[in-house]
């Protein structure tokens, strides 16, 4: 009966043994799942780190946590801490921490006993006594997180296995940590990446306006030098109209038959002067051309602002492909009349997803660069249709110019690769095209051969609701 009870004692003892292993590792299950969780919410490399710092206050309680990486021989540097001023001091590696850097955790049951804590009890502004040296590797290397408590002996043999169990656990939060980092880094270097060619483009831009600058000021003066020249002969008019007026007021007033007959005299004679029957038709003729001027002068200026102003605009903006062929061309007009001859094949393809500016800056530098291959005159061909079998959006530019050999085509899309003379371009041009065109979701191609033209394809994605 004896043997039975004591054979009881034992099974029982053993099952509470089991449920206190259980329950350990639901604890660090459950600290580890909510540590990835708290991990893969943070948005910052301090939010991170203090996550961390919260989910290991769950597990030791301490006043002090930092963690001490390989520095140089004999010396550990803190790289992250819950207290700042401990942030980057050089740690002397003594007996005790070199047994924990070993895999050991470690419990120091009063600290300033131990001359490595001595350097560096004055950072501290809590009474720091009690340690305990917790292993793990990070970056594939040993290293130390150090618990502090302000109570002598708080850390006990208890605290040591807990770490022992809790090693494992300890390691997958580092791992976690360092996954993190790299996500966030991945973020920033993207973000980084997007304002550069952010950047890239509004340079470009700017220099392409400088470009055109002269020939669109020329497009301006023109329209604006002869409404000028109307106006001033509307001025120089107006006193014989007002004459003509003062003669027409002054016959609804008359009282005599003969004041009549003077004022009709003074009348024929004014119409002979000046011209009556044809200054109104040149007044005709000049409000006319006048508003045509005005209407030119507005194209040019609304082209320019869709050109160089989107900052503010979706990308989901919806952009018609043959409209911005008009602006882009009205911007470039100085570059092309009179040398070139310019033949559009515009069907009316659906709208596409973008910002109406930076398919204009794309269609702007290939007819620059079209007008360029062209110095001795030759034809420009715009092209456009909807593709239904693929349901896209296709934009063709072509022209008769010197052409692309075969080598350089390879490179044309690359940064600062420029086949122009020296002075003549930047080398980005094709290449921002090639990257706004592909973040709308497109493609751009390019066919060419030596004096025969070059031929550019850009094909947009439809949008669904077209």
């Amino acid at each position: 009966m004896n043997k039975d009870y004591e054979n009881v004692l034992e099974d029982l003892a053993l099952v509470y043994r089991l449920k206190e292993q259980a329950e350990a590792h639901k604890k660090e299950s459950d600290a580890l799942l909510a540590g990835t969780r708290a991990l893969l919410t943070a948005t910052s490399e301090q939010e991170l780190y203090k996550k961390m710092f919260g989910i290991f206050k769950s597990l030791y309680n301490y006043e002090v946590c930092f963690v001490l990486e390989n520095d140089s021989k004999g010396k550990m540097r803190c790289t992250n801490s819950t207290f700042s001023p401990l942030l980057d001091s050089l740690w002397d590696i003594d007996e005790t921490l070199s047994k924990a850097i070993k895999s050991t955790p470690v419990a120091l049951f009063n600290i300033k006993m131990q001359p490595t804590w001595q350097a560096h009890l004055d950072t501290f502004d809590i009474p720091v006594t009690s340690v305990l040296y917790c292993p793990f590797k990070v970056h594939s290397q040993h290293a130390v997180i150090v618990f502090c408590h302000n109570t002598l002996g708080y850390y006990t043999q208890e605290y040591v296995d807990m770490a022992n169990r809790y090693r494992t656990f300890t390691e997958q939060m580092a791992m976690s940590v360092q996954a993190k980092l790299m996500a966030l880094e991945t973020v920033r270097l993207k973000e980084e990446k997007a304002q550069v060619e952010k950047s890239l483009i509004d340079s470009e831009k700017m220099a392409s306006l400088g470009l055109l600058a002269a020939g669109v000021a020329h497009e301006i003066n023109n329209p604006i030098a002869f409404i000028n020249s109307n106006i001033h002969f509307l001025k120089d008019t107006l006193p014989s109209l007002s004459t003509m007026q003062d003669i027409v007021v002054s016959l609804a007033k008359s009282s005599s038959d003969q004041e009549r007959a003077q004022l009709a005299d003074r009348a024929t004679t004014w119409a002979q002067q000046n011209k009556l029957d044809s200054l109104s038709d040149e007044i005709a003729d000049i409000c006319e051309e006048s508003e045509e001027g005005l209407m030119r002068v507005t194209e040019i200026i609304t082209s320019l602002r869709s050109f160089s102003h989107d900052a503010d605009i979706a990308d989901d903006e919806t952009v018609n492909v043959d409209d911005c062929v008009a602006h882009a061309l009205r911007l470039v007009n100085s570059e092309l009349k009179h040398r070139i001859e310019i033949c559009q094949y515009l069907n009316e393809p659906p709208a596409i997803k973008g910002k109406t500016g930076k398919l204009n800056q794309i269609l702007v530098n290939l007819f620059v660069n079209a007008a360029q291959a062209m110095e001795d005159g030759g034809t420009l061909t715009i092209r456009s249709w909807h593709d239904k079998q693929n349901n896209t959006t296709v934009l063709q530019v072509t022209d008769t110019g010197c052409g692309i050999e075969k080598h350089a085509l390879q490179k044309l899309f690359e940064p600062f690769y420029t086949t122009k003379p020296t002075g003549k371009g930047t080398g980005l041009g094709l290449y921002i095209s090639f990257s706004i065109v592909e973040a709308m979701g497109g493609t751009i191609s390019v066919d060419s051969e030596v004096n025969v033209g070059t031929t550019f394809t850009l094909t947009f994605p439809t949008p669904d609701l077209m």
